[in-house]
C-alpha cells in the first residue's frame, strides 16, 4: 500500500505568506518611536522570526514577538519568563495574511500596554515546592491576557 502525504491548508499558507515582511510592517506601526526594537532572528527552528522591543519608558522592560511562518504567534517577555500566543485559523488562503496580520497586530497591542508600564505579575509558590510561579495578567481592549511559562490563556473577555 503506497502512502501519499497531503500538505495541511496551514502548511500551504504558510508557505506563501512572508512573515519576516509582516513582521516589518507590525512592529514598526505598533511599537512608535518611544521604544527601541531590534531583529531577533535566531536558529531556532520554532520561532525562527521575531523581533525584540524594548521600552525606553519602563526601564527593565522588554518583550519578543515572534512568529513560525505558519498560524502561531508568540510573545515572550524574557526578564519575567512568561509567554502567550495567539493561532490564526483560518482556511482561506486569499484571506490568511489578512487574518494573521490583525492577530499579529492584536498580540503587539497587548505587549504595548505591558512595555509602557502596565498589567500585572501574580506570583505564588510552586505546587511541587519548587520555585515561584509568576503570571502576567494585562488587559487590553475588553479582554483579559494571561502570560505564564508553561500556561497561556487569551484573549478572554472582561
Amino acid at each position: 500500500m503506497e502512502r501519499v502525504y497531503v500538505a495541511s491548508v496551514c502548511e500551504a499558507v504558510a508557505t506563501t505568506i512572508d512573515m519576516r515582511a509582516m513582521l516589518g510592517r507590525v512592529i514598526p506601526e505598533v511599537f512608535d518611536e518611544h521604544l527601541v526594537t531590534a531583529d531577533a532572528n535566531t536558529d531556532h527552528k520554532i520561532w525562527p522570526y521575531g523581533s525584540l522591543v524594548e521600552s525606553r519608558m519602563s526601564e527593565g522592560r522588554s518583550v519578543i514577538i515572534g512568529a513560525d511562518g505558519g498560524p502561531f504567534m508568540i510573545a515572550y517577555v524574557p526578564e519575567l519568563s512568561v509567554q502567550t500566543m495567539v493561532f490564526d485559523e483560518e482556511d482561506d488562503e486569499e484571506d490568511a495574511e489578512v487574518y494573521r496580520e490583525e492577530a499579529l497586530r492584536k498580540l503587539c497591542l497587548v505587549m504595548l500596554v505591558y512595555l509602557e508600564g502596565g498589567g500585572r505579575i501574580s506570583e505564588r509558590r510552586s505546587p511541587l515546592g519548587r520555585g515561584i510561579v509568576r503570571k502576567l495578567i494585562i488587559e487590553s481592549d475588553g479582554f483579559d491576557w494571561r502570560l505564564a511559562r508553561n500556561f497561556s490563556s487569551g484573549p478572554k473577555p472582561l
